[in-house]
């Protein structure tokens, strides 16, 4: 027994890493078809909504896929509004860049006793080893961005035909499993998409929560473009702990670029910290919960693993993707470990407390 068990879970490790590596090969066809499956899963209860007040289910399917596309699309014309108004400003802000550069030249060298011109070849050698060192970097990041744009077209029909073909994957699903367990198999799938639906929207009301807290932390400290610094935070904490640096580091610069003291930027850090400080104790508890109780080990390896596979896009999806994968752990006997594995630490104490209790009933 304790062979096969060793050969079980080595043949799953085994599939989990072939899962892996098909899709970095299958990036351009599984990434719009993931996005395609979280979008069904997020847009299927409102389309249930619409169904039960007799509306036809393709008629529901399209209405909710629509009105869904159209507020992104307006999202993102408030978006590129605010980044024009930003652009506009960018001369001046390299006028003040070079004034605070010169500054900081002085300091060295009544400091260090570096000259200017050793400090200007110093830096023109940093700027030739970046330049060199990332033109394949922008390279891949426009290519990368052009299949995005290319996939984002993809994405509603995928959603559509999943939300539309729902009943047939589920009889698929009872035509692969034994007739045992086909409310098992059923059951799983439901909870999966309702994890999913409580991941995401949960997600959207936390981000919709930190950008109205950074803009108003922005507007009181007088940073410009405050609004467009704070939805842009606000909407980088979609990448788990690299996108919250990012969304701070970028107002702190903005600060520091714009404004004559350096207590403007040191109030811009504040309000990241402590807006960030109020997301993670009472926020994301409260919103998002434990719809997906990944363990930070299992997210961070996840956001590496995704990074890998999907870059940006797979950063993103990590942890729903991984929070999905533990749900259907938890719901397999042979698979139990690993979401045990997967899980929080707190489970360890419901299985200590549990082999007390069965020691205790014991003769």
């Amino acid at each position: 027994m304790g062979t096969d068990r060793l050969i079980r879970t080595t043949c799953i490790v085994l599939l989990c890493l072939a899962g892996v590596a098909f899709m970095v090969y299958a990036k351009s066809i599984m990434a719009p078809i993931v996005i395609g499956i979280f979008t069904a899963f997020l847009l299927l209860p409102a389309c249930r909504w619409l169904e039960k007040r007799k509306v036809p289910a393709t008629l529901s399917a399209l209405i909710t896929i629509t009105l869904t596309g159209v507020t992104i699309a307006l999202l993102l014309w408030f978006l590129s509004y605010q980044f024009m108004s930003f652009s506009e400003e960018l001369p001046l802000m390299r006028e003040k860049l070079n004034e605070k550069f010169m500054a900081l030249q002085s300091l060295v060298t009544n400091s260090f006793g570096i000259s200017k011109q050793d400090q200007l070849q110093w830096l023109e050698r940093q700027i030739l080893s970046a330049i060199s060192s990332s033109g394949q970097f922008a390279a891949d990041f426009f290519s990368a961005t052009g299949n995005f744009i290319a996939a984002a077209t993809l994405v509603p029909i995928y959603a559509f035909f999943f939300i539309y073909y729902r009943k047939k994957f589920m009889n698929f699903i009872k035509m692969v499993t034994p007739p045992n367990r086909h409310e098992k198999a059923i059951a799983i799938l439901e909870t999966t998409s309702t994890v999913s639906y409580r991941y995401l929207v949960g997600l959207s009301i936390d981000i919709a929560i930190l950008s109205v807290l950074n803009s108003i932390g922005f507007l009181l400290l007088g940073i410009n473009h405050a609004i467009f610094l704070g939805i842009v935070a606000g909407l980088l904490n979609v990448i788990p702990y690299v996108g919250v640096i990012i969304g701070g580091i970028i107002p702190v610069m903005i600060a520091l670029i714009t404004k004559d003291s350096i207590w403007f930027a040191v109030g811009a850090f504040g309000v990241c910290v402590v807006v960030q400080f109020i997301d993670n104790n009472f926020i994301t508890p409260k919103v998002i919960g434990s719809a997906v109780s990944v363990n930070p080990l299992a997210s961070t390896i996840a956001l590496l693993v995704g990074a890998l596979a999907w870059g940006l896009l797979g950063m993103m999806l990590s942890i729903p993707i991984t929070g999905v994968l533990k749900v259907v752990c938890d719901r397999v006997d042979s698979l139990k470990p690993f979401g045990y594995l997967l899980g929080e630490q707190e489970i360890l104490g419901g299985i200590k407390k549990r082999k007390r209790q069965t020691s205790v009933q014991q003769p």
